[in-house]
């Protein structure tokens, strides 16, 4: 019995740590916002939409929030949490929507 539990937490193990290396893989970067002023943790994004991404953490102010930009067949998809209005979420999905994947990763690159 001792040996199937083993072997069941085992195979557990595995695989969460095969979920969070396939979830590293696809994340482009990761952006906290914290008082209004954004700060990539993880990855790289183009200067553009860097700036575009620091204009709506500003305009209305964000108090805290975690962004994560993910690749999802040819383009970028965002992942929020924290404390955003719904009109600055969608304002983030229209900025990362927009630009094909190759461009945010461009940045990581040079």
């Amino acid at each position: 019995m001792a040996v199937l539990v083993a072997c069941a937490l085992g195979v557990a193990i595995g695989l969460l740590a095969l979920w969070s290396s396939s979830r590293a893989a696809i994340t482009i970067a990761v952006a906290e916002i914290r008082d209004g002023k954004l700060e990539l943790t993880r990855g790289a994004l183009a200067p553009r939409v860097l700036d575009d991404l620091k204009d709506i953490a500003t305009r209305p102010r964000v108090k805290s929030a975690t962004v994560r930009i993910v690749r999802q067949k040819d383009r970028a998809r965002v992942e929020v949490r924290g404390s955003l209005s719904e009109q600055q979420v969608q304002r983030l999905r229209n900025v990362i929507g927009n630009v094909p994947v190759a461009q945010p990763v461009r940045a990581r690159r040079k």
